[in-house]
């Protein structure tokens, strides 16, 4: 998805073109999906309904009885949802009759401000994921100012905003910097940052000084001279952010409209070659721009933080999934200032209603975030929507901002400067003279540190290594030195250097922490552990996403894919009483939901990333919402599947160390030997793989040649969709002990797979390496929070992620991905 020299989208904006249009029917087009939206959601609410699925037994002798209260229940869903988002019409209300209007106005605030920073990103040509950790940065940075200094009045609140837009404005920078100055993409970047965002502010609220000594959970109160005015009365929670919103919204108009910065940015996004060409500084714009979206999510942190109703603290769920709705906000809004204050107050009014529609009508709130999917989903499918009403194309009337083309990136101006291997070299070189300081040097490398190199009950013990810390971790610092100095003098190749450096800083750090533990690392649990459970589904998700992409597909969707596995696994697992039959579920589920994804992207030429993101939304919602409707009431006939027991390979899985780690394990692990040895067989020495990897490198020439460009995508996405929906099936069903299906239980895993793709340069070798080096910090840091180091555990928590992007950074840099990657393709 990056690389330096590649095609770029056509320099004409569609939008503008669209804008352009004079009989354009966007419009009509929206206002439909909206409507599909409502009733494709009140189905769902009827079917989940256990009263109209008791009364559909008896359907074809009084049917009814099942439409009349499949009606009563859509009805008094919706009319909930109104009453709290709206107006509340329930005679003898206690709450103030406009308290749901403001209410959604004051949910609105944060949605737009976050969706104008994705919507600016979007126009530059850069796929911003991280609105949560940015929504995060701004919202800790702006509380802290509001609880932690004291100033007079308006000059506080000034402050405290300022604050909240400088730290989101830092964490988008972050990423930006990255993607300019190593080529790290800023998919893996953002996604990774979110997490360490997340882990941060769980580091930070238990710091003092900044914990509530009442409450360890949450932040000190904000002072009274911070907090953002209600605009009408402390009865009602509309206060001063919608203005807030609605100045950024001026401003960011004028930006992308009226400024020099914005056509620039415009101009990278629409074609960044071109934009080099004409002299910009592309690099500068990349950083710039991310720097601006992170300031605007960061002013929507503010928001949370600083505005509300009743509490003033900042506690570790304080996006409330701000930063990911966000996403969906530009996306709704076609990545259109005014677009997306529409889009956010809409999704404002869906979210303030949805706890009124729970308590009244008895409808799971999770029904919303399906609705806000679906909506965008018919938004971003003007064909299908015009197909379904059987209207006439006038107007194109599509989402347009995001490139489709992900391989589309920056310049790295660096290189004119300061050669790559200098720049390396001496990075290495610094890390190995802190970890000199930190790991050798210290009061703690004093202690002994014990490894443990077989498990009890092993036939073949290698016994145990007690070593002072102090010399292990000298050695293999200065060991790290010298890899900086090899690579700094040309000596050695620069992969060499980089696995050395990687190695000894790990090591060390795993000395330090252990040291003066007497428990001590086992060294075999780790290795083991780390391969399987902890990288099967990373690997399955990554091998899914390199045959998708492979073909010219990005699968954005592979967290979506990945849950509904999960759940289809467990619901068809415990109603048939087979854990072979919820294997086969959770692979057709993922491949459900693949086809969907095709049949938008390749038949009605939705833009890739849009639907991805939006098929994973949809997914998140539609399993909560039956999890919450039927799973949770009847948990032991929906939600028990059983589990397949270790296979444990007799005289394999006695070999010291690599017995324990390779053959002892369920189905999954050894199906992952097979799937990773068959994809790279296929991809690279078949004559699928070759059709494949030439309809995503040029389809055009494919096409001459006689090969189905379009079916061959569909065929590579069905498999992808399998193999994605057999890694959720693992999460439930093969880790070799009693899972059940959890809310949002995927986790993250399908985003993590996806930048294992990336980290991997789009080849299964490569992303199966990534995926267990994920692994690997994972089971790590899960092993280090037993052995009380003296590190935080949400450090800890955080060290997967920051691993994956120095990485990414300091060793991958930029990537070339599959020329069409993206790209959709249309005969004629």
């Amino acid at each position: 998805m990056s690389t330096d020299t590649l095609a770029a989208p056509p320099t004409t904006d569609p939008a503008e073109k669209a804008v352009r249009t004079p009989r354009s029917d966007s419009w009509l087009v929206t206002l439909l999906a909206i409507v599909l939206a409502l009733v494709i959601g009140g189905i769902l609410m009827a079917v989940a309904d256990p009263v109209v699925r008791t009364d559909s037994g008896y359907f074809f002798q009084h049917p009814s009885d099942t439409l009349s209260q499949a009606w009563y229940t859509v009805r008094d869903a919706y009319r909930a949802l109104f009453d709290g988002a709206i107006y509340n019409t329930e005679p003898g209300a206690t709450t103030p009759t406009f308290a749901p209007i403001t209410g959604t106005i004051w949910t609105a605030g944060p949605l737009i401000c976050a969706g104008l920073g994705i919507a600016l990103a979007f126009r530059a040509g850069l796929f911003n994921i991280g609105g949560q950790g940015q929504v995060i940065a701004g919202a800790f940075a702006s509380a802290y100012v509001g609880f932690a200094w004291h100033l007079p009045v308006v000059i506080h609140l000034v402050v405290a905003l300022l604050a909240g837009i400088l730290g989101g404005a830092v964490w988008g920078f972050a990423a930006g910097y990255l993607k300019a100055r190593t080529g790290a993409h800023e998919v893996i970047t953002t996604i990774m940052l979110n997490y360490v965002a997340l882990y941060g502010l769980q580091f930070l609220i238990g710091l003092h000084g900044i914990v509530d000594p009442t409450n360890p959970q949450q932040t000190n109160s904000i002072h009274e001279t911070a907090r953002l005015p209600h605009l009408f009365g402390e009865t009602l929670p509309v206060d001063l952010g919608i203005v807030l919103a609605l100045v950024a919204t001026a401003i960011v108009w004028w930006v992308l409209t009226r400024s020099r910065f914005g056509f620039q940015l415009r101009a990278v996004g629409a074609n960044a070659a071109a934009a080099r060409t004409a002299g910009m500084n592309t690099a500068r714009l990349t950083m710039a721009g991310l720097a601006t979206a992170g300031a605007l999510a960061g002013l929507g942190g503010s928001m949370l933080s600083l505005g509300g109703f009743e509490q003033y603290h900042i506690d570790n769920g304080i996006d409330n999934g701000v930063g990911f709705n966000a996403i969906t906000v530009a996306l709704l809004g076609r990545n259109s200032p005014v677009g997306v204050v529409a889009a956010g107050l809409l999704f404002g009014a869906l979210e303030q209603g949805a706890p009124t529609m729970a308590a009244q009508a008895g409808v799971s709130s999770d029904i919303v975030t399906v609705i806000q999917a679906l909506i965008v989903v018919f938004v971003a499918a003007p064909r299908l929507t015009r197909a379904i009403f059987r209207l006439k194309g006038r107007g194109r009337g599509a989402l347009t901002g995001v490139s489709t083309n992900l391989a589309v990136t920056v310049a790295s101006v660096r290189s004119t400067r300061v050669p790559r291997h200098i720049t390396a070299g001496a990075a290495e070189i610094v890390l190995g003279v802190l970890a000199l300081f930190a790991f050798a040097l210290g009061v703690r490398s004093k202690h002994t540190s014990i490894f443990h190199f077989s498990l009890s009950g092993d036939r073949f013990s290698l016994g145990t290594w007690h070593v002072e810390a102090r010399w292990v971790a000298l050695v293999l610092c200065l060991l790290v030195i010298a890899a900086g100095i090899a690579r700094l003098t040309r000596v050695v190749s620069g992969a060499w250097c980089a696995a050395v450096v990687i190695f000894g800083l790990l090591v060390s750090f795993m000395t330090w922490s252990i040291a003066g533990d007497p428990g001590g690392l086992n060294v075999v649990s780790l290795l083991q552990g780390a391969l399987f459970p902890a990288a099967i589904p990373l690997i399955l998700g990554a091998l899914a996403g390199v045959i998708g992409e492979r073909s010219g597909v990005v699968n954005v969707a592979l967290e979506g894919q990945l849950l509904f596995g999960a759940f289809m696994a467990a619901l068809v697992g415990s109603v048939s009483g087979s854990v072979w039959g919820g294997i086969v579920g959770g692979a057709i589920a993922g491949a459900v939901v693949a086809l969907l994804l095709s049949v938008l992207a390749i038949r009605y030429l939705v833009d890739q990333v849009i639907v991805g993101v939006v098929l994973n939304v949809f997914v998140l919602g539609i399993t909560n919402f039956f999890f919450n409707q039927v799973m949770a009431s009847n948990p032991d006939h929906y939600n028990s599947p059983g589990f397949l027991t270790p296979l444990r390979i007799p005289g394999l899985a006695d070999i010291p160390i690599l017995g324990d780690v390779f053959f002892d394990g369920t189905w999954f692990l050894y199906f992952s030997y097979v799937a990773v040895a068959g994809v790279s067989y296929a991809l690279f020495h078949t004559r699928w793989g070759l059709r494949v990897r030439s309809v995503g490198e040029h389809p055009r020439a494919a096409d001459t040649v006689g090969i189905k460009v379009n079916r061959t995508r569909y065929n590579a996405m069905l498999i992808a969709g399998l193999i994605a929906g057999l890694a959720g099936a693992m999460l439930v069903l093969g880790e070799g002990q009693g899972n059940i299906f959890s809310s949002n239980m995927s986790s993250g895993y399908g985003y993590i797979a996806l930048a294992a793709v990336i980290f991997g340069r789009w080849t299964p070798r490569g992303a199966v390496l990534a995926a267990l080096l994920f692994g690997f910090a994972s089971q790590l840091q899960s092993l280090l929070a037993q052995a009380s180091p003296p590190i935080d555990p949400n450090i800890l928590l955080m060290a997967p992620y920051l691993a994956t992007i120095v990485a990414v950074a300091g060793f991958v840099g930029r990537v070339r991905a599959p020329a069409a990657d993206g790209q959709p393709y249309t005969v004629g």
